[in-house]
C-alpha cells in the first residue's frame, strides 16, 4: 500500500451534550482514535451556525468537515484518554 492509498483522517457523526456542546471523534491511519468536544458558541462562530439549535449545529458540523479536519489533524492527542476542547482560535 502506498502512501497515497492510506486512508485519511475521518470524522464520526456528532452528538450533542446537553450543554449544547458537540462531542466527536476523529480517527486516522497510525494514531487510532481521538475524542473532541466543540462549544456551540465556536459552531456559531467559526463554522456559522446561525444559532445554537440543535439542527444549526449539526448543519455547521457537516458544512464545516474540511476545516475541523485540518484542525483535528494539528491537535490530535492519541492515547491521552480525554476529551480535547476546540475553541473558536483553534478553527
Amino acid at each position: 500500500m502506498t502512501a497515497t492509498e492510506q486512508p485519511r483522517t475521518n470524522l464520526t457523526a456528532p452528538l450533542l451534550s446537553a450543554n449544547c456542546t458537540l462531542w466527536f471523534s476523529a480517527y486516522g491511519f497510525g494514531w487510532g482514535y481521538c475524542a473532541f468536544e466543540l462549544p456551540a458558541e465556536a459552531v456559531c462562530e467559526k463554522l456559522g451556525a446561525a444559532n445554537e439549535t440543535p439542527k444549526q449545529l449539526m448543519l455547521a458540523f457537516e458544512l464545516g468537515k474540511r476545516r475541523l479536519l485540518r484542525t483535528v489533524e494539528q491537535k490530535a492527542l492519541p492515547g491521552t484518554g480525554g476529551r480535547i476542547t476546540l475553541s473558536a482560535a483553534d478553527l
